[in-house]
């Protein structure tokens, strides 16, 4: 009978692989990221949502944490935010070499609001 092998990918295996560098590098990103989200959510809840893409009550829960929470969540090995500008074409008209037009940033803002995956 064949025994069953856990892939050379698995996340345990992953883990152990793991750069601890990089894993201070996610730490300080999640921790930087957690306060942007509760400072933003203090000064404007709604515009909060919009730029960070977040629902009500996932912004609310973030807003809410307190710092020895702030500091666990940050802690774990997954990244907490992630990056929304996958339209590749969107993406090089924003980082292009050209001057930007001015609705370059508008039009950003309205593709990012229409996606909430």
């Amino acid at each position: 009978m064949e025994q069953h092998r856990p892939s050379s990918a698995s996340a345990p295996a992953l883990q152990q692989e793991t750069d601890p560098d990089s894993l201070r590098q996610v730490e300080a990103l999640n921790l930087s990221y957690l306060l942007l989200v509760q400072r933003l959510m203090r000064e404007n809840e709604a515009e909060a949502l919009f730029r960070l893409g977040l629902g009500p009550e996932a912004g609310r829960l973030l807003a809410s944490l307190t710092p020895t929470q702030i500091i666990a969540l940050a802690r774990s090995r997954l990244m907490m935010y992630r990056f929304r500008l996958e339209d590749g074409p969107l993406v090089a008209a924003l980082s292009g070499a050209e001057p930007a037009h001015a609705l370059h940033g508008m039009h950003a803002a309205i593709v990012m609001a229409s996606r909430r995956d």
